[in-house]
C-alpha cells in the first residue's frame, strides 16, 4: 500500500462523511492520524486537483467538483437500485417509516438508496451514506447469509465486533452461534431507547448473486416500545417487500441468463 495515496484517500472519506459540512485542517488531521502539517500539504494538493474545496480558512473544506465529476456517469449499483426502489416506497407507504437497501462492499456497509416520508412528502433518495456492519440489523442480516469461509475472510479484514457494536461477541465462535441464530429468525431486529425515544430497526438479507450481499431494512421510530401485533404486522410488510425484490431481481437475472445465451447463439438448445 502505497502511503500517500491512502492517506489522500481518507482525508476525502474524512470530509466525506461530514455529508456537505464544512470540516477544518485540524479535524482532518485528527479523525485522520495525519500529522498536521503533513495533512495541509496533502489537503493543499487535492484542492488544487479539485477534488476537496476551502470554503474559508476559518470554515474549512468540502468536497471539490472533481469528487463528483468521478461518479458522473452511472449511480452506485443503479440495478439494484432502480429494482428495488418500487419496493422500498411500497414498505414505506404501508408502515410510514424509513425503508432502506443496504450492500456489502470490501468489508463495508453501505446504504444505497432509501424512502422516507417527511411532511407527508415521500422523499426517494440515492445517496450514498457508510453504516456499521455490526450494530445494524440489516449489516446483521447480510452478515447471517455467509458461509464460514466468508465470514473467516470478512473477519481477518475487519476484525470482530467491539463491545459497543454487539455486546458479547468478541470471539468468533461467538459470532457464528449468533448468526446462526439470525438465521433461523430471518429478519433481524435491532432495539434501542437509549435517545429518548423507541427506535426498532429491521433488516432481511436479499438474493442478488451478481450484485453481492445486499438487504432491506426498515427504521420505525415511535415514542413508545411497538405492541406485538404492531412488530408482526411490521415484519409482515417487510417480508412481503423483501419478497417483491427477490421476485424482480431473480426476473432480472432469468433476462440476462436470456440475453446472455443469445448472444452466444445457444437459444434454444
Amino acid at each position: 500500500m502505497i502511503q500517500s495515496v491512502d492517506r489522500a484517500l481518507n482525508i476525502l472519506m474524512t470530509v466525506s462523511d461530514m455529508r456537505g459540512e464544512p470540516v477544518t485542517l485540524g479535524i482532518i488531521a485528527k479523525r485522520t492520524g495525519i500529522h498536521t502539517s503533513t495533512c495541509a500539504h496533502l489537503v493543499q494538493t487535492l484542492c488544487e486537483k479539485g477534488f476537496l474545496s476551502q470554503v474559508s480558512r476559518s470554515s474549512g473544506y468540502v468536497l471539490g467538483a472533481y469528487a463528483y465529476y468521478l461518479t458522473r456517469y452511472k449511480a452506485f449499483h443503479k440495478e439494484l437500485v432502480e429494482t428495488c426502489t418500487p419496493a422500498l416506497n411500497w414498505i414505506q407507504k404501508r408502515t410510514g417509516h424509513t425503508a432502506l437497501l443496504a450492500i456489502l462492499v470490501d468489508g463495508e456497509k453501505f446504504v444505497i438508496s432509501y424512502a422516507e416520508d417527511s411532511k407527508n412528502q415521500l422523499h426517494e433518495r440515492g445517496e450514498l451514506f457508510r453504516g456499521n456492519l455490526y450494530n445494524s440489523a440489516t449489516g446483521r442480516a447480510m452478515l447471517s447469509t455467509m458461509s464460514r469461509t466468508e465470514l473467516n475472510n470478512l473477519v481477518q479484514k475487519i476484525g470482530l465486533p467491539k463491545e459497543e457494536d454487539w455486546p458479547g461477541v468478541n470471539s468468533m465462535p461467538a459470532l457464528e452461534k449468533e448468526l446462526r441464530t439470525l438465521t433461523d429468525q430471518k429478519i433481524v431486529c435491532i432495539e434501542d431507547s437509549s435517545n429518548g425515544q423507541y427506535d426498532s430497526f429491521y433488516g432481511i438479507s436479499l438474493r442478488a448473486p451478481r450484485l453481492g450481499n445486499c438487504a432491506v431494512g426498515l427504521h420505525v421510530r415511535q415514542e413508545s416500545a411497538p405492541m406485538e401485533e404492531e412488530r408482526l404486522q411490521t415484519e409482515k410488510v417487510l417480508l412481503a417487500g423483501a419478497r417483491e425484490i427477490n421476485r424482480r431481481l431473480r426476473r432480472g437475472e432469468i433476462r440476462a441468463a436470456k440475453e446472455y445465451m443469445e448472444n452466444l447463439g445457444l437459444e434454444g438448445i
